[in-house]
């Protein structure tokens, strides 16, 4: 048994989701998920399906940067995705966000998606995904919410318009929710929509869409046009066959590659 600061390994599971087996990696606590999920990798232990799943981290990642708060009790998984469609362009978060409502779904939760990456259930935010992109393949860190959201000073510093935290009502722990999911998406990979890309999936995915047609901001936008320094308002009216988020303004129509996407009205 290997033991370093990225992966205390409690223990090796095996899931199985059809005619397909990943291995998942069960560990006490540790930097980040995401950082065992690269250790396993790169020594030949961390499959397509593979996963990882971490007790608690001291540092979690989110996008642009900022660190997820993540004390014990929740979900806080990593999964090597296939480098094929739809996981194989600037979309993919979005299609494994997809994937996730789906799955979740299939357990008896609606949830919506906050473009692009953000898991919404019941209005509050019970989730996130970062995918990580290197030459030995591509792996997307999971954090779900559990009975209750993880509260503390960071809840007080959220932007006006940012969805409350909130978690999934599942009173039988990460260790037992993670392997279901991870099978769910296999088989919704695998079986039920194999081989389409993300512009196949964006009509489905749209109707998911948080906030769709409603008044919002866009901070620290990556636009076609360019957006302005001070970012952007307006409606969102739907999504491009790549992903990209669709706004329309007094100017007119934006894609958005990127941007932190908050209420108005």
């Amino acid at each position: 048994m290997r033991r370093s600061n990225v992966i205390d390994r409690l223990e090796t599971l095996t899931i199985r989701a059809g005619d397909l087996t990943a291995p998942l990696t069960v560990c006490g606590p540790g930097s980040s998920s995401l950082d065992a999920a690269w250790e396993l990798l790169n020594h030949g232990e961390m499959p397509v399906w593979g996963s990882v799943l971490m007790e608690r981290q001291s540092a979690g990642r989110g996008r642009m940067g900022r660190i997820w708060h993540s004390p014990a009790g929740h979900v806080y998984g990593a999964l090597r995705l296939p480098a094929a469609p739809p996981f194989d362009g600037p979309g993919a978060s979005l299609a494994l966000a997809y994937f996730m409502t789906l799955a979740l779904e299939s357990m008896g939760w609606d949830l919506k998606i906050k473009w692009p990456n953000d898991l919404i259930y019941q209005g509050g935010k019970v989730g996130g995904l970062l995918l990580e992109s290197r030459a030995r393949g591509l792996v997307a860190g999971v954090g779900l919410n559990l009975r209750q959201a993880p509260l503390g000073d960071w809840v007080g510093e959220r932007e006006a318009g940012s969805p409350p935290p909130a978690a999934l009502p599942f009173e039988g722990g990460p260790v037992k929710l993670w392997p279901l999911l991870v099978k769910e998406l296999i088989l919704l990979y695998s079986e039920k929509f194999p081989g389409l890309t993300l512009t196949d999936l964006t009509p489905e995915l749209e109707k998911r869409l948080c906030w769709l047609g409603r008044l919002v901001a866009v901070d620290r936008p990556a636009s076609e046009p360019s957006a302005p320094e001070a970012g952007l308002t307006g409606h969102i009216i739907g999504l491009d066959s790549d992903g990209q988020l669709l706004l329309n303004n007094v100017s007119g129509r934006y894609r958005l590659w990127s941007g932190t996407v908050r209420l108005i009205s």
